[in-house]
């Protein structure tokens, strides 16, 4: 399955529209005022299936990862020079982003491909 996320460009904070291949509305993802980043994600009906907020004052960025309410990981960084890395605690997965991080790939503990995110600047 392909999804294309939208950023919507006139919104005070951070918001995307996350679309199937048909062009329907999958997930609307709206950011939130908080102390860091918190992303709020909504499934195309309005209910709120998860929510991402960022943990400040740490030397790398992560975030507490919440569905329905529940804590059920951290995403963070890894100390790396010139591409990102990041690690998905609850599950295993390993994301491995390119130089400009428009690129990641999300791989699973034996090294399988979940999946593939790229940016396209239009």
């Amino acid at each position: 399955m392909k999804l294309l996320f939208k950023q919507r460009l006139f919104s005070w904070f951070d918001s995307y529209d996350i679309y199937d291949e048909a062009g329907n509305t999958v997930y609307v993802i709206k950011g939130q005022l908080s102390w860091g980043h918190k992303l709020v994600i909504y499934d195309a009906y309005g209910n709120e299936v998860g929510m991402v907020v960022q943990k400040v004052l740490t030397f790398l960025p992560k975030f507490e990862i919440y569905k329905n309410g529940s804590y059920i990981g951290c995403l963070s960084k890894e100390f790396s020079f010139l591409t990102p890395h990041y690690n998905i605690d609850y599950n295993g997965w390993h994301i491995d982003g390119t130089i400009m991080e428009w690129d990641y790939s999300i791989l699973d503990r034996s090294g399988y491909s979940i999946a593939r995110v790229s940016k396209e600047l239009f």
